[in-house]
């Protein structure tokens, strides 16, 4: 297939904004995405299969599931991910877990909210002042035992409601256990007075239990901004959040926190990772990684991508000011412990490799000009071998738009 290709080439002319290193680094192979697939999210198996969920570029809420296994130049056939909420998705999160089921988590967009609630509720709802909080579904969908289709989607979030970014699914590869986070409230209220909760399916997803609120303040939650969760090797779970502290009546302190469980989920910690002051609604993606040097997210505060590994002291690697906003930060690390870090800039798509000190690798940045679709992301993975994928929009780019 002509738009894969592996990208040597240096981050610009700016590579004098990043630290070098003598060590030669990882491959990264550029992908386009088939089927005219946008925002992709993906995630790879034991097998070393790319899994792939991406959202429909010619049908708006639609999303598409097809399967790459790196270095050949084919797709599978793409499935259709929902089926009562077909084209009603607005933002979505997903998983590969035991022997590569997919786990996809949706939140469908006000549609579905009619057709669930009924029209005479959802109207009544809708007019009042309560309006927002006819989202209140969040959506289960998992790949079926033969792995040619997916189950039909539940509601898996009891009574809460209130959400407008995405929930986040975390599947060890390891057991039959999912787990769900999402944040959200019980009553119509204030952001700022929003809980994180957890539902956890001991049998990868056939069941779950009940949804719990997790015992831990987490000064409300960004209504607009999606959560990101991981597990890393030994089992430990890792949720980061945008938090919601209203400060003037027309102005919020966002800031980015972790929260962290060493029990599955019993009992968590958290820290701030950064603040943001004086914030509106960002609508900020987040992003994590788990390998053998530790775990690692990317997160946006005010106009510019960064990321860190969880560590006792975090050190924050933002991206190179080129003059322009860094947004939908993407991480990625590999067995060497080496780390692919990718952003958007309006429309292109941007990536630079750093070592496991830190250290950026010279010769292996890149961009993609104008490829990325309006509130788009790239998605990246590391393969078995230490080398890295980086997936981009497979619609077809505006004329004139990028850098």
């Amino acid at each position: 297939m002509k738009s894969i290709q592996t990208q040597v080439a240096a981050l610009l002319s700016s590579a004098a904004l990043f630290t070098t290193s003598i060590h030669a680094g990882p491959g990264v192979t550029t992908v386009k995405l088939p089927y005219g697939g946008i925002r992709p999210q993906v995630a790879i198996d034991q097998a070393g299969v790319v899994h792939i969920v991406q959202a429909n570029s010619k049908i708006r809420g639609d999303l598409m599931y097809v399967k790459h296994t790196p270095g050949k130049n084919q797709f599978s056939d793409p499935v259709n991910v929902l089926r009562e909420a077909k084209a009603m998705a607005a933002s979505f999160n997903m998983t590969v877990g035991k022997d590569g089921r997919v786990h996809v988590f949706t939140r469908p967009n006000p549609r579905y909210s009619k057709k669930a609630m009924g029209a005479e509720a959802y109207d009544a709802m809708f007019k009042s002042k309560a309006r927002f909080f006819v989202l209140r579904y969040m959506l289960h969908s998992r790949l079926n035992d033969d792995g040619n289709g997916f189950e039909e989607e539940r509601n898996i979030i009891g009574k809460t409601i209130g959400f407008e970014g995405a929930g986040a699914m975390v599947a060890d590869p390891n057991s039959a256990k999912v787990y769900a986070f999402w944040p959200g409230q019980t009553e119509p209220g204030p952001e700022m007075g929003r809980d994180m909760y957890m539902a956890v399916s001991e049998d990868e997803g056939n069941n779950w239990a009940a949804p719990r609120k997790l015992d831990i303040d987490i000064e409300g939650n960004c209504r607009c901004c999606p959560i990101q969760a991981i597990m890393d090797p030994k089992g430990n779970l890792y949720v980061v959040y945008r938090n919601s502290v209203r400060t003037s009546p027309g102005s919020w302190d966002k800031d980015t926190f972790l929260m962290v469980s060493n029990d599955a989920g019993k009992s968590w910690s958290k820290r701030l990772v950064q603040k943001w002051e004086k914030c509106g609604c960002p609508g900020a993606l987040y992003s994590m990684a788990s390998g053998a040097d530790g775990v690692y997210m990317g997160f946006s505060t005010r106009g510019t991508s960064s990321f860190a590994k969880v560590a006792d002291k975090l050190k924050i690697h933002p991206a190179p000011n080129s003059g322009k906003s860094s947004t939908r930060p993407m991480v990625a690390t590999n067995k060497n412990g080496d780390v692919l870090f990718c952003w958007v800039e309006v429309q292109d798509v941007v990536w630079q490799v750093y070592d496991r000190n830190g250290d950026a690798l010279a010769t292996a940045g890149g961009r993609l000009n104008g490829v990325a679709a309006k509130w788009s992301n790239a998605a990246v993975v590391a393969t078995p071998g230490g080398d890295f994928m980086l997936y981009y929009d497979g619609h077809s780019p505006a004329k004139g738009k990028g850098g």
